[in-house]
């Protein structure tokens, strides 16, 4: 694409062109001041390059076309990373503070507090990619230089690539060229990644939409547009292993254009005893303190544990750590510009206190990444390298996390940078891990038990009914994951009586009915994990006992869901109460699918087969299956009348109801 400047210092320059590019791209984000009109612009160039370099594309952007009677109007100044604070006030009241129409080009966004307010727009200048290489030296020598060749050109330095480019010299020569150089060992610099921005990640879903309001809020309270108060200041992460929490806080962190402290449990505990433990996590929130705005990531909290669960000789010990834990987190919310995340595999291992309002109160979880973002995922990764028909690994990655895909494209990369060659798509599915196929009999299995939630749920008006799926293979790196689900959009706002806390215990244990009705048996997967079929059921059945009043008594016993973290010796009764309940509404689920065995084992076909089957698509089956039959009907239509449950519709959430453990 040509320039928007036909300014000769722009036009004659390899380097001026190529830095202009990208400066055009980064004005792409405030569109009004590109076309002319009045503003205060910081534009914040890549890392190893100055604000010098981009200079003349300031003055080009600025002065071409515009009558020098009006030049008092306009002004730009360039800031460099190491420049003090007071200069850097002086320089920009100097020449941007009474213009109406300004740019200051800058190395760091750690700016006086007078500059900062007084900027409109911060963007971002990406550096130089192999297009803008290719285009500038097509434009400015007329010479071709293929993307491979270009990817090549810029890992070396700037200065030395601009100086070597040059007219009636191929790119293949300038590359030879600057190869055959000996660098003094002060020169030869590693090459730097450059960190992600939260808005250039994928797969993140809940969490990057609190992350980007959160760097609007940031923005608003350092501007003076918005009280501490109001700003988000707590988070909890959780999701598998691999899926990128440490390199969501990191992406954040500089979306927000905040410091960053990552610590954890396990660098406190390995100062040394109590003593130091506490030292050492008080001189972590201090230090976050000190430079902020900050966002400090306490990375494997359940390390910490749950006070609940302590015993032993080192319960005082634990004790104390959560304790000591707990006066940091309510210190750092009434310290102005500091903001906590912490990060779990496991956050029912997390003690409940710590995500009580004013601490970790906001908890979002990160799945694994779905098909779209796997292929945005590796696309990214793969940067300048092209591979046609990337979105074939898709399907092939499910299952895969972040971490796994970021392994299988770097063994992809060194496997061709071994051969010496260009990577393929071939390099990629070679280096696929050994996930576990879904398939046979216990794909079948899955398929009975996800049909048993879906029937059983449809009749029971849990939810609008979206889908019943299958997954096709399983990580053996992950220790729990689901390998079915039947998708629900459960109303926010419902009536829940007993009966409803009923009807949602007997579809919890559906799966386990259809099982047993096919099979003769139930597998584990109902009953394996905190969030599992059982584990859900019976913690409703104990709230019904010890909470609502729902079951033989008005008592409120207080406490967890679940039954462990109940006094059992106060309530021995307990467990009896909640064993019944589960029985009859398991009985209820098996003569409910019983009544329509037939209708069971077509579906699960379907679903064993085709790995999915959406709304219209099943009750097309039940239509199908008993055509004039009555009982058919009812078992595919809601009977919220007869269960006394309405409610109006909500958010659609996904119902997750089978886990396998590997």
């Amino acid at each position: 694409m040509p320039l928007g400047t036909k300014n000769p210092k722009i036009n004659s320059s390899v380097k001026n062109y190529a830095f202009y590019r990208t400066f055009e791209r980064a004005l792409d984000n405030c569109p009004g001041f590109k076309i002319g009109g009045p503003g205060v612009v910081a534009a914040v160039v890549p890392p190893q390059s100055s604000a010098e370099d981009f200079k003349p594309c300031a003055i080009a952007f600025l002065y071409d076309g515009v009558e020098q009677d009006a030049w008092d109007h306009i002004g730009y100044a360039c800031i460099g990373a190491g420049a003090k604070q007071e200069w850097i006030k002086n320089e920009f009241a100097e020449r941007c503070g009474k213009r109406s129409r300004a740019l200051l080009i800058t190395e760091t966004r750690n700016l006086p507090p007078h500059v900062a307010v007084a900027v409109d727009t911060f963007i971002d200048v990406e550096p130089i990619t192999t297009d803008d290489l290719q285009e500038a030296c097509s434009k400015v020598l007329k010479i071709r230089v293929s993307k491979k060749q270009a990817s090549q050109l810029l890992t070396f330095p700037s200065d030395l690539l601009f100086a070597a480019l040059r007219r009636n010299s191929t790119a293949a020569d300038t590359i030879r060229q600057l190869g055959s150089i000996s660098l003094p060992v002060g020169e030869v610099k590693p090459i730097k990644e450059q960190t992600l921005r939260l808005e250039e990640l994928h797969g993140y879903g809940a969490a990057k939409d609190w992350g980007l309001q959160l760097a609007k809020d940031l923005d608003a309270w350092r501007s003076g547009r918005l009280k501490w108060s109001d700003v988000d200041r707590g988070l909890l992460l959780s999701g598998p292993p691999g899926v990128g929490k440490t390199i969501f806080a990191k992406a954040l962190a500089d979306t927000c254009g905040v410091n960053f402290v990552p610590t954890s449990v396990v660098q406190w505990q390995a100062k040394g005893h109590l003593g130091d433990l506490l030292k050492a996590m008080r001189a972590d929130f201090a230090s976050a303190v000190d430079k902020a705005p900050s966002i400090l990531l306490l990375d494997e909290l359940d390390s910490i544990g749950d006070r609940q669960t302590f015993t032993g000789e080192y319960a005082s010990y634990s004790i104390q750590v959560v304790n000591a834990l707990l006066e940091a987190l309510d210190g750092s919310a009434n310290r102005d510009g500091l903001v906590v995340l912490g990060a779990t595999n496991f956050p029912e291992k997390i003690d409940a206190a710590i995500r009580r309002p004013g601490r970790l109160d906001r908890h979002v979880a990160i799945g694994l990444p779905s098909e779209a973002d796997r292929v945005a995922m590796i696309s990214q990764m793969l940067g300048e390298q092209e591979v046609p028909d990337l979105q074939t690994l898709g399907p092939l990655t499910e299952s895969m996390a972040g971490a796994d895909l970021a392994r299988m494209v770097r063994d992809a990369k060194k496997k061709a940078r071994r051969e010496q060659r260009s990577l393929s798509l071939a390099d990629l599915t070679s280096l696929l891990p050994d996930l576990i196929k879904i398939d046979g009999r216990y794909r079948y299995v899955a398929a009975v038990h996800e049909v048993g939630h879906a029937l059983v749920g449809k009749a029971l008006d849990i939810g609008h009914f979206f889908s019943v799926n299958l997954a096709s293979q399983i990580n053996p790196r992950l220790e729990l994951q689901s390998y079915g689900q039947a998708v629900f959009g459960i109303p926010r706002v419902i009536i829940r009586n007993a009966q409803r806390y009923r009807n949602e215990i007997c579809f919890r244990l559906a799966g386990m009915a259809a099982e047993q009705l096919t099979f003769g048996f139930h597998t584990d997967g109902a009953g394996l994990g905190a969030t599992s079929d059982l584990a859900t059921a019976t913690g409703l059945a104990v709230q019904m006992e010890t909470q609502f009043g729902m079951g033989t008594g008005l008592h409120h016993l207080g406490g967890d869901t679940a039954l462990g973290h109940i006094n059992l010796a106060a309530a021995p009764w307990l467990v009896g109460k909640v064993d019944a309940v589960l029985r009859e509404e398991l009985i209820r689920a098996t003569e409910m699918l019983s009544e329509r065995r037939e209708l069971v084992l077509t579906l699960a076909k379907e679903l064993d087969l085709i790995g999915s089957i959406v709304s219209d698509r099943f009750d097309e089956i039940c239509d199908e299956a008993e055509p004039s039959g009555e009982a058919a009907q009812q078992m595919c239509s809601p009977v919220a009348e007869k269960a006394g449950v309405t409610g109006p519709d909500g958010e659609s959430q996904t119902s997750s109801l089978r886990e396998a453990r590997r």
